[in-house]
């Protein structure tokens, strides 16, 4: 850096233009993209409906900082800068909405590959890629995407080396826009981060099933979690769904709410399995799950 200078202008080295995000799955209107890592950690997850009001009488949202370095130390970014400590920290995010704002995002940048610019649509456009019908389109649907999008863009990833030597500090969405005069929206993604969205393997989330389990967050999160894992994957605790869902009841609530979305998911043919108890704590074993939900002769 020239000494004369305060500051040095870089360019920003991003995916080839027009990436997509996975070239074996392909998205529709009626499924997502979505990577394991995105499914695997606590930023989706079950809220109350009617969460507390603060002190300016806005609704308050927990808000969570969550160790993801298992996960996204994976990334091709974080090994080339030899970043060993990854975090997320930001409001809590619903499954009601905010993910399925989500998939809009995940399927705009499917669809559009990435861009160094703008990805620009009308409302009624990004709504139907978010899965949401044309009746909703109304003014507190538009209301209730800005604000999702206000609350994934507040989702900060931070990147660290030991004793902070060096750091990034990121987030899921780099920019998002509403703009209601035009009735459009504006979405940037984070380069750095692009291949976030394909770690590894991707599974093909089907928005019927999270139609199927509507106002069910808790079956909504463990069906999206579910998904996620390996093929035959070794029995899994409660301890380990109670710290995927972070609900913040009793414990013995919690379980009691694992159970009924556990027995839902099995109701709508995405689940076979069993629940055991060993030393004083309950055991998920799968059998098998159905995207297609053809594990119940009812559905």
């Amino acid at each position: 850096m020239n000494n004369n200078k305060m500051a040095e202008i870089i360019k920003i080295q991003g995916p080839e233009l027009g990436s997509k995000l996975s070239d074996k799955l392909e998205t529709n209107s009626s499924s997502t993209v979505q990577a394991l890592a995105m499914l695997r950690i606590g930023v989706f997850v079950p809220i109350r409906r009617n969460p507390p009001k603060n002190k300016t009488g806005g609704l308050d949202r927990p808000v969570f900082r969550t160790d993801i370095s298992d996960e996204f130390r994976k990334l091709e970014f974080a090994r080339t800068e030899g970043f060993e400590n990854v975090a997320i920290q930001g409001p809590a995010l619903n499954f009601e909405t905010d993910f399925k704002v989500w998939c809009g995002v995940i399927r705009a940048f499917n669809t559009y590959g990435y861009q160094n610019s703008v990805i620009k649509f009308s409302f009624a456009e990004f709504a139907k890629t978010c899965g949401f019908t044309s009746k909703q389109l109304d003014e507190r649907l538009r209301t209730r995407i800005h604000d999702a999008l206000v609350r994934i863009r507040g989702q900060v990833i931070e990147f660290t080396k030991p004793q902070v030597s060096k750091s990034y500090i990121g987030g899921l969405l780099s920019t998002g826009s509403f703009d209601a005069e035009n009735d459009t929206i504006e979405l940037v993604a984070d380069p750095k981060l692009w291949e976030l969205y394909s770690i590894d393997h991707h599974v093909l989330l089907k928005l019927n099933v999270l139609s199927k389990l509507n106002r069910n967050e808790t079956a909504q999160c463990l069906y999206a979690y579910l998904s996620a894992l390996p093929k035959d994957p070794f029995p899994i605790s409660f301890k380990r769904l109670r710290e995927r869902l972070c609900l913040t009841s009793s414990v013995k609530e919690q379980n009691r709410t694992i159970k009924k979305a556990l027995d839902k998911l099995r109701d709508i043919g995405f689940m076979r399995g069993d629940i055991v108890k060993k030393d004083n704590e309950s055991y998920l074993i799968l059998d098998a799950l159905s995207q297609r939900l053809s594990l119940n002769d009812k559905v």
